[in-house]
């Protein structure tokens, strides 16, 4: 058998394994003091917590062309107490090459999300569907913009 010899570890080693210990434990004492409890209060009312968003969903199916100068509008609204984060528009129609369907404009409004678009024809009704995800903020600051 032959005799296994253990060889010290080298200088280098130990100024490495010190300095890993020494940055674990720096890393876990200012994660304890940023806990959520130390944050400001003016920074506690602009978070959205984990678990308090809302998604909201307005779909809606048109048969007709619009009048070509104004075309429709549909708002996913938020429930109350809640403000809009963010959304976006989909046509849901199976056939997309008989579709009519563009968007005009879509913005964040004080109910919810508001789209307006054209879609329908003679020949196919499309299917739109307006998204809002909403959530919990106790300091909201500002309105969103005018369409």
């Amino acid at each position: 058998m032959k005799k296994v010899t253990r060889r010290r570890p080298s200088a280098a080693m130990m100024v490495a394994v010190v300095a890993l210990v020494v940055a674990l434990g720096g890393t876990a004492v200012a994660a304890k003091k940023l806990g959520l409890g130390s944050l400001a209060p003016s920074a506690k009312k602009k978070t959205v917590g984990v678990g308090k968003l809302t998604y909201v969903t307005a779909q809606q199916t048109y048969n007709t062309s619009p009048n070509p100068d104004d075309g429709y509008t549909l708002t996913a609204a938020c429930p109350t107490g809640t403000h809009v984060l963010g959304g976006g528009i989909k046509l849901l129609s199976p056939n997309y090459d008989n579709s009519s369907f563009f968007v005009y404009d879509q913005y964040l409004s004080t109910t919810g999300f508001t789209a307006r678009f054209f879609a329908g024809s003679n020949s196919q009704a499309d299917t739109v569907a307006v998204n809002a995800s909403c959530g919990v903020s106790q300091a909201v600051t500002g309105s969103p913009a005018s369409p």
